[in-house]
């Protein structure tokens, strides 16, 4: 599909049979996922970068294979990500990449990857007042993944959850001591 095809299919009115249509677009083997990616960096048009996003999620969480010739540029350009809508969809592709489930071919690609930009980066995610909570609850997640590999994470990551559950939402509350109970358990195993 042509890159200016997609961008008007992205860019349509929302109707009862938009998300099927996102699903589908999804799931068409003729899409790049390299110009999905392309398309989250799309300052001019907010919703075609969130939709893209949504759709690059979908790929990643669905067809490792297909979400593979575009992980580097993911990782190397997650830093540049500002649009709080893509960062959800970032994030949760993480949760995917950082898992203790993840694809082997993920696994194998993460350890190529400059994992130490990503710990800055989603730290900088998870500390930002203006982060949706939703972004922050996922960061909470990939950080808590990345402690095995950082020693240091779970204890700073453990000061930040307290900082935020003093004023934080019902989910932020919920996700934060689940994420604050594993890391208890993590220091009592170790």
């Amino acid at each position: 599909m042509e890159e200016n095809e997609l961008i008007k299919r992205l860019s349509g009115v929302i109707t009862k049979h938009y998300l099927p249509e996102l699903v589908a677009l999804g799931e068409t083997g003729t899409l790049s996922a390299a110009t999905l990616h392309r398309l989250c960096y799309t300052q001019a048009r907010g919703p075609v970068a969130f939709r893209a996003a949504w759709v690059l999620e979908y790929i990643a969480t669905r067809a490792p294979q297909r979400f593979l010739p575009v992980f580097t540029e993911f990782m190397t350009r997650l830093p540049g990500q500002q649009n709080p809508s893509c960062q959800r969809h970032f994030t949760k592709i993480l949760m995917v990449i950082t898992g203790p489930k993840a694809p082997p071919a993920y696994q194998e690609a993460y350890a190529a990857a400059d994992r130490e930009q990503l710990v800055e980066t989603v730290f900088g995610w998870l500390i930002n007042p203006q982060t949706p909570v939703a972004v922050q609850v996922n960061c909470m997640d990939i950080l808590f993944n990345l402690t095995a590999e950082f020693g240091w994470i779970g204890e700073e990551l453990q000061n930040q959850v307290e900082f935020l559950l003093r004023d934080g939402s019902a989910a932020l509350q919920s996700r934060g001591k689940k994420i604050i109970g594993k890391l208890k358990k993590l220091k009592t195993a170790g």
